[in-house]
């Protein structure tokens, strides 16, 4: 009996309360200064803050169809402006386009709620990163000297970027 692998399916959704501990997994996948849980629980009941976490659905064992988290993005919205907090996608999982689905939603997320600017900081030799935000429309405004700790105790500067939201959701 022949059995055809049913694709792999990825889904955007909110970050609820019980997201927390693979949230913080997450982060420290993708960062080399990861959030704690606590400090993502602080994150989220701020004022206008969310998260969006995307889920690989695949096949697994016997057939039964499993989730797993591998990927996120946190956002605030403050009045007319938002700001990505952070963004990240399991190594093994980028160039996939993720990235690119959630900064897009968290983009659109943040317009819907008022904001019509987003601003973010990226460090300046993550050239991948820096490239998605060019394509959807980020500026370069500004440096933050020594901004990210890397694991080997080194520092590395940050661009600060902007973003016209107006333009890129009626774009």
């Amino acid at each position: 009996m022949l059995q055809l692998r049913r694709e792999a399916r990825l889904t955007i959704r909110p970050v609820g309360p019980f997201d927390l501990g693979r949230l913080s997994k997450l982060h420290k996948a993708c960062f080399d200064e990861g959030w704690s849980r606590a400090d993502l629980a602080h994150l989220l009941s701020l004022p206008g803050s969310f998260g969006l976490v995307v889920r690989l659905q695949e096949a697994g064992f016997a057939g039964i169809e499993q989730a797993r988290g591998v990927g996120f993005a946190l956002c605030r919205v403050v009045r007319d402006e938002s700001e990505l907090l952070s963004l990240g996608v399991v190594p093994e999982q980028r160039r996939r386009r993720i990235a690119v689905q959630l900064l897009e939603a968290g983009m659109a997320r943040c317009f819907a709620g008022g904001a019509r600017v987003m601003f973010l900081e990226v460090a300046v030799d993550n050239a991948g990163a820096r490239a998605l935000y060019e394509a959807h429309g980020f500026e370069r405004v500004g440096v933050r000297a020594d901004y990210y700790l890397r694991a080997d105790g080194n520092r590395v500067d940050a661009y600060t970027m902007r973003c016209d939201l107006d333009r890129f959701v009626r774009g």
